[in-house]
């Protein structure tokens, strides 16, 4: 699932949100691109609990 993160701008926001993923689904794997403030993401868990999960951590996904 790919999802675009308005406030990811440099790579600590990337480890934030690998560690706010890895709360749902430590076996997540994430590929982010700073530039275009994406992320993709494969996981067992639901869009929903990523996107609460990134909320709870202060980023606001939206879902591509």
């Amino acid at each position: 699932m790919q999802f675009h993160v308005e406030n990811m701008t440099c790579g600590s926001c990337v480890k934030h949100i690998t560690q706010a993923i890895a709360t749902v689904d430590p076996n997540a794997r994430l590929e982010a691109d700073t530039v275009s403030r994406t992320i993709s993401v494969t996981t067992t868990a639901d869009a929903d609990a990523i996107q609460q999960a990134l909320a709870d951590d202060g980023y606001t996904a939206r879902p591509l």
